[in-house]
Order: C-alpha cells, then structure tokens, then sequence
C-alpha cells in the first residue's frame, strides 16, 4: 500500500486529515493573496517587505499551507505576481519583495524585467536601483503618504548598509598615491599638499 503525501493543503475545522490541494491550485492561490498583501504595503512609502514574512502571509490569506520552504514556490509565485500586474497595466509590486538577509530583490526581479522587454542587469546594484524606481511607482500608484518633495527611490536600508560597508573597505584597503617628491600620501584631491 502506497501513501501519498501531502505537500500543499487546507486545513480542516475537524480532527480529520487536511484537504489536499493541487500545487498549481496552491500556487495560483498565494499569487492572488501575494498581489493584495504586496497592494496593501505598496501604500506605505519605502514600504518593503521580505521574502518569508510574504511568504507566511500568502499561506495565512490564502488558507492553504506547504510543507515545502518558500524556497521552492515563492519565486514563481511572484513571477504570477508580476505577470498580472503587467496584464494589469499596474506597476511592479515584486519590487516591494526583498531577501532578509541581503535586503536585495535578487534574481526574482529579472521576471519584472522581461516582462517590460527589458534585458537582465546582471550588476546588483543597478538591479536594485532599477528596483527602487519601481517600487517609487508602486507608492505612487497605490496613493501612499509621499513627502512634500515627492519622494526618492532607496535602496533597502540593508542593501544600503552592505554597499557603505563594501566601498568604506574598498577606501581602506587601497594602495595610496604617494608623491614622487615628497613621498607624503596625495589627498584625495590629486594635489600633493607640501608640494603645491
């Protein structure tokens, strides 16, 4: 005797065995609750919001539960996301997904990027400036508060944070420019202070 196990289903009121969905029916679903969750942050300006909370608040919307991890569905999920939104003529609101631990929307957003014919950034943090422009149009379109000077694109505050990070290294770490007279370090103006 086989048993089938059931990897997406919707729990039941009584103490019998769950109700088993179809993962397509399941990931159908979570699109539908990911696009009113992603509509509802979208109205908060610099409103992000990441991959697993999403991820727990689909399956709590939309009633239907995984044994997978978000890992192995969500990204097609927000591809659905984005492919309605495109449909709809609406702004990209998987621009509002980032990852916990880079605060980057990642390989996900390349889905938004063919849809509107563009070509894959491949440089991370041009994806992700590209992002922070969709996610303005998202605030806009969904009538969040904006400041009185209209707003700016930001990159995730993590994202932000890694990137100082990253070029302060990068200024400590690199060889200074010593002058050939003196061999004083040359200022980052170029000009050799003792010899000017």
């Amino acid at each position: 005797m086989t048993v089938e196990r059931t990897t997406h289903w919707r729990p039941t009121d009584s103490e019998e065995a769950p109700d088993p969905v179809p993962p397509g029916e399941a990931e159908d679903a979570w699109a539908v609750a990911a696009r009113e969750i992603l509509t509802v942050a979208a109205g908060t300006y610099h409103a992000l919001i990441d991959r697993t909370d999403l991820a727990t608040q689909v399956q709590e919307l939309s009633g239907i539960r995984s044994s997978k991890s978000p890992h192995y569905w969500l990204s097609r999920v927000l591809a659905q996301v984005a492919s309605i939104n495109a449909l709809e003529g609406e702004p990209p609101l998987t621009a509002l997904v980032v990852h916990r631990q880079t605060g980057a929307v990642g390989d996900d957003y390349d889905e938004v990027l063919r849809l509107s014919g563009a070509e894959p950034i491949t440089d991370e943090v041009a994806r992700e400036k590209h992002a922070a422009e969709a996610r303005m149009e998202c605030y806009r379109w969904a009538g969040a508060a904006m400041p009185a000077s209209g707003g700016h694109a930001a990159l995730s505050p993590r994202l932000d944070q890694r990137i100082v990070r990253e070029r302060k290294r990068a200024r400590e770490s690199a060889t200074p420019t010593v002058c050939p007279t003196c061999f004083m370090t040359i200022p980052p103006t170029g000009v050799c202070d003792n010899c000017d």
